[in-house]
């Protein structure tokens, strides 16, 4: 009896301890991803499209608009988004709220339309991607590790990864990649021991459910992830609760396509503008290209290992995880080979005007995961695994925090995308370099900058417009650490 008070009283110590961290997280991440406003580009234009469509004129139809994105669907004679709803929809209730306090202007102002769209984008992408990163620091002690080293991989997920320019932009997969680790999460506390309530089982269908309606190729993780979560919970009535909060999201999402494109299975992109001919097995999956393979894993082009080689680290980390946890093992790592294998197999592989192989970026967190295990290593070679993540890290945080901060979209003529272009330009200050709006088609080189940075903002320019980010930054990582640090010796 006295060693099972004292075990629950050292496990809400741990939570309350993981709590705090969590929260620290969450509020550096935060400050960092809402800094910056990327502007426009047909992407992003095309999900932004949908919500200005949904509260201006209460349609589904982007006619209005259709001439700022080359990505939209046509059908009876209507434009439509062909990305998948989810992002959209979680831009809908902010920009509702400053579209209506503002009085619906009617045209809306550029300048008022790039405010709104910053603000929605950071709510609708930015904060779910702080709290995923928080949610991996969780995961990670339930892997096995300190709270510092599961800080650690937190941090160098959100701000070491292409999480972190993708957190600033309207797309659909590092918000699926949030849902997904969230739910994922939440399930492997489950399995060791929490309780499998309603609310947390229902959360996590729903996050999952919600995650394939944002990136349709989300399916691949979330599949395995539902498979998981059903097998540990123990028992029909909470596996019932996960079911029906998958399902709702589900059910939205083929009502939007029986509603907008005639047939619940009928995706957007069965009648994009672009004459793209179907390929592929299951999501565009199909015979796998090794050209493509080693250019998206090592190609300076769109490396993934050459701008950010501390994920490297997966390799050895899953072989250190897999004695102790080799479910969760299992699912990260099907979750890297699936999309590898996805990104490797479609034709345009390099995904575009892009800060890397972004197709990949659903997969990141769970790689992340995977490579924490190098910290579970002993003697010299947990040492020496940490001093090369570390290094490795840091490399990976300033390819991704200068990306950022000039432009992550980065157009596909250029062959060398870091050294030719946003290092030589990051160096110099010339930062937010995007001259494409949020509301025109028109991407002239010569043309005024869309994009800033808070900074900016405030009448600082160059270097200068970083600052404040820099401080904010120095203090809520102080913050970080403070928590890491605070000795509680409460039993």
């Amino acid at each position: 009896m006295a060693q099972r008070i004292i075990r629950r009283r050292v496990d809400l110590s741990r939570d309350a301890h993981i709590g705090s961290l969590s929260s620290a997280i969450v509020v550096l991440l935060i400050g960092v991803y809402g800094y910056f406003y990327q502007a426009g580009g047909w992407n992003q234009n095309s999900r932004f499209d949908l919500v200005r469509a949904l509260v201006e004129h209460g349609t589904f139809t982007i006619d209005r608009y259709e001439a700022n994105t080359g990505d939209d669907s046509i059908r009876n004679g209507h434009y439509y988004s062909d990305k998948a709803p989810g992002a959209s929809f979680l831009c809908l209730p902010t920009y509702w709220l400053i579209y209506r306090f503002a009085g619906a202007p009617d045209p809306v102002p550029p300048a008022f339309l790039a405010w709104a769209a910053w603000i929605s984008i950071a709510i609708a992408i930015g904060v779910p991607s702080a709290f995923a990163a928080a949610f991996l620091a969780r995961l990670c002690v339930r892997l096995g590790l300190s709270p510092p080293a599961a800080a650690a991989v937190a941090l160098l997920w959100g701000l070491g990864t292409m999480a972190l320019p993708y957190s600033t932009l309207l797309y659909g997969n590092q918000l699926a990649a949030s849902l997904m680790l969230i739910a994922f999460t939440l399930f492997v506390e489950v399995r060791q021991g929490d309780a499998a309530t309603a609310e947390r089982m229902f959360a996590g269908g729903a996050l999952l459910g919600y995650a394939v309606a944002t990136e349709y190729p989300a399916v691949l993780i979330a599949a395995p992830i539902a498979i998981y979560g059903l097998a540990v919970v123990g028992g029909l009535r909470p596996a019932r609760h996960a079911i029906v909060g998958g399902l709702v999201p589900i059910a939205l999402l083929l009502a939007y396509h029986w509603a907008l494109f005639g047939s619940p299975l009928a995706f957007p992109y069965d009648y994009s503008v672009w004459p793209t001919p179907k390929t592929g097995w299951f999501m565009g999956i199909r015979a796998l290209d090794g050209d493509a393979l080693k250019n998206i894993l090592v190609g300076e082009y769109r490396g993934l290992l050459y701008t950010t080689p501390w994920l490297v680290a997966a390799v050895p980390g899953s072989i250190a995880l897999a004695r102790r946890h080799g479910r969760e093992v299992a699912v990260c790592a099907w979750s890297v080979l699936a999309f590898l294998w996805l990104n490797a197999s479609i034709p345009p592989w390099d995904g575009g005007w892009a800060a890397g192989p972004r197709y990949l970026v659903p997969m990141l967190p769970f790689m992340a995961a995977l490579a924490s295990g190098v910290f579970l290593l002993q003697n010299r070679a947990r040492t020496a695994a940490t001093v090369s993540v570390a290094v490795l890290g840091l490399f990976s945080v300033a390819n991704m925090f200068a990306v950022t901060a000039v432009k992550p979209e980065i157009p596909t003529d250029v062959m060398k995308p870091y050294a030719q272009m946003i290092w030589p330009k990051f160096r110099a200050g010339d930062l937010a370099v995007s001259t494409q709006s949020i509301d025109a088609r028109d991407n002239p080189a010569t043309g005024p900058r869309q994009a800033w940075n808070l900074g900016m903002k405030a009448g600082l320019d160059g270097h200068a417009s970083l600052v404040p980010l820099y401080l904010w930054v120095t203090a809520t990582l102080g913050g970080v650490v403070f928590v890491l640090t605070r000795n509680d010796r409460r039993p």
